[in-house]
């Protein structure tokens, strides 16, 4: 096997301060777009309050709608900034605020008419039914994410949640012949550019970047039992694609093919366990505590996975330089600290780590042989 370069760590991987709040002001901005764009167009009339917090409350939910798509990406160039987890929790919360803008659209406008017609008549033009349809099918979706374990099975969710394309156009039908703020030129420009980018965001994470990456798969070149019931994978890049470059405790989204029908192209997140200097491969620990986990240890060398990463900001090389670590784990959990762990050896830190590990018992420890040999070793000093 040829030489491979070191990769190095940078912490320019994890994105700038001053870029995350420059996106947050971006995300802000094109929020009040179009409440800017309707009333520059003197699309308003002398309405009552309510129906004007309605339509206001409509056109920021929907814009939130638009967005959703982008934020559930991936995108890297926004990930880095905040963390994935970070990103998806705002999604998760913005997706709430446009739940309740909405429920409060129809409401709002039933005050302001005098007539509660809207939300009880069966007789109404269409356009209206696919505003009501889209409302319900969000409703439905955000209390099954709201809620999803006590609810459904993840993978029944996961589907579930592709119906958002579905009400994404729902949306945008009704917005485009019901809304009066659409009859300005300049709203409909923005409401197709913002539906452009739903719709390329969402094609591409769904459609385009999983066919690229399976059209360069990895390699399974080992398989180790670390307990009874932990395995550590190794994945080998296929010749042209260089190896991955992480950050020690970032993790990775997983798509093994193994010719097993019930979970081959199912998509799992897992910590990389390896140091970000181990070379052309790296690896992932995983432990059997689930449906598709449960399999992991029928996994064999040859097996072929599709990985997109890496993705988290969870890393000491994020904080300030310290020359004392206080690392606390349980169980499997110790995957994103053995990577750093690993990384402060490669480069021989000269740092202070106390490790707190906590398992059911002995038999239960990961890494357990690597973990004494760090503890007679010089860096880190463990």
């Amino acid at each position: 096997m040829a030489e491979v370069p070191s990769k190095s760590v940078s912490r320019a991987q994890f994105g700038s301060p001053g870029l995350a709040i420059g996106l947050l002001v971006l995300y802000a901005a094109l929020l009040m777009l179009p409440l800017v764009i309707a009333g520059m167009a003197g699309t308003r009339g002398p309405e009552a309050f309510a129906r004007v917090a309605a339509k206001n409350f409509a056109l920021v939910a929907t814009t939130i709608l638009f967005m959703q798509a982008v934020l559930a990406a991936r995108i890297k160039q926004i990930c880095r900034h905040y963390g994935l987890d970070m990103v998806l929790r705002f999604h998760k919360a913005m997706a709430v605020l446009a739940v309740t803008l909405l429920i409060a659209h129809p409401v709002l406008l039933s005050l302001g008419s005098g007539s509660w017609r809207l939300l009880t008549s069966l007789d109404m033009p269409w356009p209206i039914w696919f505003g009501r349809t889209a409302l319900v099918l969000l409703l439905i979706q955000g209390i099954t994410s709201l809620w999803q374990r006590q609810l459904l099975d993840f993978q029944v969710w996961r589907k579930l949640h592709n119906i958002a394309p579905v009400i994404l156009v729902l949306g945008f039908v009704h917005s485009w012949i019901v809304g009066d703020e659409l009859e300005s030129p300049m709203m409909r420009v923005l409401w197709v550019v913002l539906m452009g980018a739903s719709v390329t965001a969402y094609t591409l994470h769904k459609f385009v970047w999983p066919m690229t990456r399976k059209s360069k798969l990895w390699t399974v070149v080992s398989v180790k039992p670390e307990t009874h019931s932990v395995w550590t994978l190794e994945f080998e890049p296929p010749e042209g694609v260089e190896p991955l470059q992480h950050a020690p405790g970032q993790f990775n989204f997983l798509t093994l093919y193994r010719g097993d029908e019930r979970y081959d192209g199912e998509e799992h997140h897992f910590t990389i366990s390896s140091s970000p200097l181990q070379g052309q491969t790296h690896t992932s620990t995983i432990k059997s505590s689930g449906d598709f986990t449960s399999t992991i240890g029928a996994t064999k060398p040859g097996d072929q996975v599709a990985i997109q990463g890496p993705y988290g900001s969870f890393s000491y090389v994020l904080d300030r330089p310290s020359s004392k670590y206080l690392f606390i784990a349980g169980g499997i959990g110790i995957t994103p600290l053995m990577a750093m762990l690993r990384h402060m050896r490669d480069t021989a830190a000269d740092v202070d780590v106390t490790l707190i590990h906590a398992n059911n018992t002995q038999d239960d420890i990961v890494f357990r042989d690597e973990l004494d040999e760090m503890v007679d070793g010089d860096a880190p000093r463990l």
